[in-house]
């Protein structure tokens, strides 16, 4: 079976030969599917698309904790995991006219004091997340989702948006990726009747919109966000409280590794909350998992987890930022030396 982020069959580089022209897309990711199973509609934003009030502000974040431990950790070196920050920070920051960085005070150190990256609004609030389990990588983007108060666009540092990705278009109640596909059984690697289950056995807390969900389509959150930013604190609540609360430990720790329910509290609760009961309008890159993997790339690049390993991505991300940003580069060669 399947499980995200463990499988190096999992890796998948969505719009990879923008970044490596020439190199085949991985396979694996998301393949368990249903015969006949249909991503629900969504608005897909396409090249061109301009809206009267676009998202104007993008959000990163980084709770250094997992990284540091290698929960979820594919990047070969920290070498390539800096590069990676420049080229998703500096393309996106020429897109939306805000940047904000939401991180604790290594991630700061590295990112702002090392990296020299110019944010324009920080939070050090992911240091209130000390003593929390780092097996849950996701933690801190749902944080930063919870802190937002304005229309945001949140983007993971391994998505690059290139130059002509239509951010002028993006005008979503909520803003993800694509819809994938996740199963109410446990043949692929949402697993969410078996989280259901241990939360119910033990008499903890779960989420009435998961727990009656009929779908089986959750967000991918390369990308997240939107305009409806009373729905989306209220969802990474909810999506906090299943990780964090007391009720709901017993059951974490009869599930394990617990790696591989950071899907179902972040994407899989988050297609529940757009398509259990009311539609959200939900607006996304690909319109399913499929288009995410044709050559309508969208100018849009995201090295799921371990595509991050692949040494030819690797090269040419290396040679992307050493070309079009060469002062970021020469810092990353100070910082970590030559690779």
């Amino acid at each position: 079976m399947p499980h995200y982020g463990y499988d190096s069959g999992t890796a998948v580089a969505i719009g990879g030969h923008l970044l490596a022209p020439g190199i085949p897309c991985h396979g694996g990711y998301g393949e368990v599917t249903a015969p006949g199973w249909r991503s629900p509609p969504v608005r897909v934003l396409r090249p061109g698309d301009r809206a009267a009030r676009p998202i104007r502000r993008a959000v990163w974040s980084f709770w250094s904790v997992p990284y540091r431990r290698r929960h979820g950790r594919h990047w070969p070196s920290d070498f390539f995991h800096a590069l990676s920050w420049i080229l998703s920070f500096r393309l996106a920051s020429r897109l939306f006219p805000t940047t904000a960085l939401v991180t604790d005070d290594w991630g700061h150190e590295l990112l702002v004091g090392r990296l020299r990256l110019p944010f324009d609004d920080i939070s050090l609030t992911l240091n209130g997340l000390a003593g929390q389990d780092p097996s849950w990588w996701a933690l801190g983007k749902l944080h930063a989702y919870r802190e937002q108060r304005e229309p945001f666009l949140h983007i993971d540092n391994d998505v690059f948006l290139w130059p002509g990705f239509p951010a002028q278009g993006l005008d979503g109640q909520v803003v993800a990726q694509n819809p994938e596909h996740a199963p109410a059984s446990d043949a692929g690697y949402y697993r969410p009747t078996a989280a259901a289950a241990a939360i119910r056995s033990t008499g903890g807390f779960l989420p009435k919109e998961f727990s009656d969900y009929t779908g089986e389509a959750a967000l991918c959150t390369g990308i997240v966000g939107g305009t409806a930013v009373p729905f989306l604190r209220r969802y990474a609540d909810l999506a906090i409280r299943m990780v964090e609360s007391a009720e709901n430990q017993a059951a974490w720790r009869r599930l394990a590794p617990l790696e591989d329910y950071n899907l179902v509290v972040e994407q899989y609760l988050l297609g529940a909350l757009c398509w259990g009961n009311d539609t959200t309008d939900v607006h996304c890159v690909f319109a399913s998992q499929d288009d995410s993997y044709r050559e309508a790339d969208r100018r849009f690049t995201h090295l799921i987890a371990s595509a991050k390993s692949d040494a030819r991505y690797m090269d040419r991300l290396a040679k992307r930022v050493k070309n079009n940003f060469p002062a970021d580069f020469e810092i990353v060669r100070h910082v970590f030396g030559d690779q």
